[in-house]
Parts: structure tokens; sequence; C-alpha cells
């Protein structure tokens, strides 16, 4: 699918994008970095065109978190609901640079796509971060890897591929930028989706596997499932039937935020609908352990996985 502006990236503003975006933007203001990484920027900003991915999405998202405690005071909600007014979706390269803005030293951009990359770098333009702001067309598993080792401990680092397994031509692959980065002490999150329950738990396992006995503070992994999902088959397509965050070494307020933030999503979406079908959704928290002792107050390292398929609501 293009756009109507030319660009092949359609995923906006779905339900993933919430859940993503409202994670990450907390994550932003509460850590703030000196420098900022994204692995697969796509557009910084989009113009909604009303999909049912989109109200089953944002949409919904706006509709109802003005009139929910907690979510209303969302950094998200606060800029995502001013831009709906004007018919545009922010994706992360533009919440990163309204939030952050001239604090942080560096904004790194990367993508496969020019189409895209000139769409952030317009963005950075219009809000004079252009000196900040370098956007890298290139494979960003060789690319990042490459860069880690100038960075300092204070970088964000955003992972945002659909397929963290998948190896590029360095047979590395975007779970292997999580574990460089998160060994080095900087502060990541990685996006993932699946969309049956034999995928989640291919997930799961091939992160647990990787991620066992490493040396990471404050591993912590949620994933938000919509009801219906099933083992091997797809009954809709709202963009992602689930999807999770795996993060590291971030501030215990980050990950109660997130944790709160995905208690606050499963509220809001009962009684929502797409395309006729269910659109409820429930949680499940990975225990993915590390090496590194847990600090006295944190409050992630130990989470235990509930059995499959619980409803935590």
């Amino acid at each position: 699918m293009v756009t109507e502006e030319g660009y092949t990236y359609s995923h906006f503003a779905k339900p993933a994008d919430v859940w993503k975006h409202l994670a990450l933007c907390e994550v932003m203001r509460n850590e703030q970095p000196t420098v900022y990484v994204e692995t697969n920027s796509a557009c910084a900003d989009y113009h909604l065109n009303h999909t049912p991915e989109q109200e089953y999405g944002i949409y919904n998202f706006i509709g109802k978190a003005k009139n929910h405690e907690g979510l209303s005071d969302s950094l998200y909600y606060k800029l995502e609901s001013a831009a709906i007014k004007e018919n545009k979706y922010l994706g992360s390269p533009a919440l990163a640079m309204c939030i952050l803005g001239d604090t942080v030293d560096k904004f790194r951009f990367f993508d496969i796509e020019t189409a895209a990359l000139s769409n952030v770098i317009s963005f950075a333009n219009r809000n004079q971060l252009a000196d900040k702001a370098e956007i890298i067309n290139q494979d960003s598993i060789i690319g990042v890897l490459d860069l880690l080792p100038k960075l300092p401990k204070s970088t964000l680092v955003h992972i945002d591929p659909y397929n963290i397994d998948k190896p590029s031509t360095n047979g590395k692959d975007y779970l292997d930028v999580f574990t460089e980065a998160s060994e080095r002490g900087m502060k990541c999150v990685l996006w993932y989706g699946f969309n049956n329950l034999n995928e989640k738990k291919y997930l799961d396992d091939f992160m647990m596997d990787k991620l066992s006995g490493k040396t990471i503070d404050n591993l912590s992994c949620i994933e938000l499932i919509m009801d219906i999902i099933q083992k091997n088959t797809i009954l809709c397509n709202p963009g992602i039937l689930g999807n999770g965050l795996l993060t590291s070494n971030l501030s215990n307020a980050s990950v109660s935020t997130i944790e709160k933030y995905s208690k606050s999503l499963i509220d809001l979406y009962q009684n929502s609908y797409y395309n006729g079908f269910k659109g409820s959704i429930y949680r499940d928290i990975l225990d993915i352990k590390s090496t590194k002792p847990a600090n006295n107050n944190s409050i992630s390292n130990n989470l235990r996985r509930p059995k499959r398929g619980l409803k935590m609501r």
C-alpha cells in the first residue's frame, strides 16, 4: 500500500502504535537521554484517513483516554490529541523531537526508505532541529552495531522492526542489537509483534534463550494481546493481534509507568470492536532473567510469567 504522500508505510495509528508510542513517550520524559537512536524510523508524521485499523487504534484511544484517569495526562495523549485536530498522526521520530527537543545532543534516525527519511528531516527543519537530526539510509542492524561503541551510556535506543529474529547480512538480528546496546549500559526499548499464539511462543522462547544469562539490568517484557487471538490461524487483521515491549536499563519510574499503562489499555479496550470482532485485550508478562542482580528497589528482573492466556485485568 502506498499512502497519498507516496510512502509505502501504512502501519501508522493502529493499535500497536498506541501501546508502543504511549510507553515510549513516558520513557523519553523520564530518562532524558542525550542521544536518541531509532532503528526503523518510518515517517515523522502522517495524514489520517479513518481506516478501520485507525478507528480501532488512535481514534479509539483519543476518544476514551480523555475520560480515563492517568491516560489523559500522558504525553502521548496530549501530543496526538493536538495532532489529530489537524488530521495528523505523529510517528515516533516526531514524538521524540517534540519531547526531547534541543535537550539531546543528537537524534539518529535509520530507515531503508529515502522518502520516509525525507519526511523526518522536513519535520526536523520545521521544528528548528535540523542541526540535531541525522538521517541514515542503511540497514540498521549493521549501522547501529557499528555505531554503538561511539555512543554514551545516556543513549536511548528504540528498536522497532517487525521481525526481531531475521538476521542481516552480518548474521546479526535486532535482538542482538538490543543485547549489545543493553550490555553497554544504554537504555533500550524493543517492540515486536505476532499474529497467533504459535508465533508468540516462538518469539518468547527466542528472546528468553538469547537473553538468558546476559548481564543486563532491569529487563522487563510486557505483551498486550487481543482476546480473539488463535493458536495458528488469523481471524482478522487490525495490523497486529499481539505485540510486546522489551526494555532494559530503564529507571524504576519508567518500568512502573509502562506496567501501569498496560493495565490502563486493557481497561480502555474493553467493549471495543474491530470489524465486528471483539477488540478487548489481555496482558502477558515474561520472566526474562539476567545475571546482574536487581537493584534493591528493582521491580522488573524477577517478574513472573502467568500461564499463557491468563487475562490480567
